[in-house]
């Protein structure tokens, strides 16, 4: 009796989900929200115009597929307005976006999207090449770590990607102990890392190195942070990376009251990480679900997991 009512339960459901979200990956907040300095408030209408790159990178979206396309984001066409937000002691200018259109814009070029996330280990060398004090008072420095602080978060915000920050004991003082470096991180470290040497330049100016991609800045003081950001979003966003679509089956079990199981149909319909799905098998033991997504099968499982998944294949 139950399993007949689970059954046209379902087909309710699922029916009413076809008018209500299309059968479109949709993202359950109303906005799409970009972050950037407060003090490029005078440079708005640019902030705006350049935010392509990042709303593409937000929904996991390859440059070179949208080029390939022919297609192009209009970043205007899709802004809403803007207000200032804080952030602990940091102001920032809070950027709207249409998710909507934007997301229509991209299954009108029939560009695969969904929500990207990474993860990268920064490693931190400081140094003072004019004065014998420790070095850790560079570390310690709150100008410095504010620096640090302010670039995790903006990376977290606009880029969902994750930074954590490691320091050295020591500095390398030469190409070959640079290279010897990069050489034992490499070794130990399995996923996305770089390495960034701080120095002092003169008696005004810092500079910043990364090793990684041979790239270095001299700045006033301690502001590295768009350089940082730079250099972490290279190492996660890797355009050779493959992106491929798989199908996947979950199981739940038979007993899931009626409410659990629109609370778990509402999630799948929601996420930008589940393309489609559909009831497998329903019978006394389980709920089998199949869906695709772009996820690999380790995030699969831990985001079916949350709902309450027995089994992801």
């Amino acid at each position: 009796m139950f399993l007949k009512k689970l059954l046209k339960f379902i087909a309710i459901i699922l029916t009413f989900m076809s008018f209500s979200f299309n059968l479109k990956a949709q993202i359950s907040d109303n906005f799409l929200l970009l972050y950037e300095s407060y003090d490029k408030l005078n440079q708005i209408e640019e902030v705006i115009e350049n935010s392509e790159s990042r709303i593409l990178r937000k929904y996991g979206v390859s440059k070179e597929l949208i080029f390939d396309k022919k297609a192009e984001l209009q970043p205007t066409e899709h802004f809403i307005g803007y207000q200032i937000k804080k952030f602990n002691d940091l102001r920032l200018i809070e950027l709207k976006f249409n998710k909507d259109s934007i997301e229509e814009f991209f299954v009108l070029n029939a560009v695969p999207f969904f929500s990207f996330k990474g993860k990268a280990k920064v490693f931190i060398a400081a140094n003072d090449s004019f004065f014998n004090d420790s070095n850790l008072f560079i570390i310690d420095n709150k100008a410095f770590q504010n620096e640090l602080i302010n670039a995790k978060l903006l990376s977290e915000l606009n880029q969902n990607i994750i930074l954590e920050f490691e320091f050295l004991e020591n500095f390398p003082s030469d190409s070959f102990s640079v290279d010897e470096l990069i050489k034992k991180l490499d070794e130990r470290e399995k996923n996305d890392w770089l390495l960034m040497l701080v120095d002092r330049f003169d008696l005004v100016s810092w500079s910043y190195s990364f090793p990684k991609s041979d790239n270095i800045t001299i700045q006033s003081g301690f502001s590295f942070r768009n350089f940082l950001l730079d250099e972490a979003i290279a190492e996660v966003v890797q355009d050779s990376r493959e992106v491929t679509k798989r199908t996947f089956t979950a199981s739940f079990k038979a007993d899931l009251s009626i409410e659990e199981i629109e609370v778990i149909f509402n999630r799948l319909s929601e996420s930008t990480d589940i393309l489609n799905f559909r009831i497998l098998k329903a019978n006394t033991q389980s709920i089998v679900l199949e869906y695709e997504s772009y996820l690999g099968p380790e995030d699969a499982a831990s985001f079916l997991s949350s709902m309450g998944a027995l089994t992801n294949i």
